[in-house]
């Protein structure tokens, strides 16, 4: 059945979630790479705690979660979940770009795959109205 097209809002909300994964997966990893290496669990949790980078992916971690509690509340979890996958695509891309990480038709195909999966999801209602049934 296809879909009727999601509120503006909405859109709005599952792209913030997409550039705040993105943002919070390049800045992980950037963080990581200025912990010393190798080290015990607790000397790197104490190096992590003094690098603000940490600090910066923490906030955006709370503001992700912030936005998904709001896109969840207008939509369905098994739309809204692979929509937000578009992240993988970006990550993927700004990690090959700015990260110099390989790039290969093996990552090129399932970058395929991600993107015909989004699009198939997307095709279909945002919300199917089970939420209200969860909540009784």
């Amino acid at each position: 059945m296809l879909g009727s097209s999601p509120p503006a809002g909405l859109v709005f909300r599952l792209a913030l979630a997409v550039v705040l994964d993105t943002a919070v997966h390049i800045l992980w990893k950037l963080g990581v790479s200025e912990l010393p290496s190798p080290s015990p669990i607790p000397a790197a949790a104490e190096a992590a705690l003094h690098q603000p980078l940490f600090l910066l992916v923490a906030t955006l971690l709370g503001w992700q979660l912030i936005n998904w509690l709001r896109v969840l509340e207008g939509s369905d979890l098994s739309y809204s979940q692979p929509i937000t996958s578009l992240s993988f695509i970006s990550v993927f891309v700004l990690s090959v770009l700015y990260l110099g990480e390989s790039f290969d038709a093996l990552k090129v195909f399932g970058i395929g795959c991600v993107l015909a999966g989004v699009w198939f999801i997307s095709r279909t209602a945002h919300d199917s109205g089970a939420a209200g049934a969860i909540r009784r």
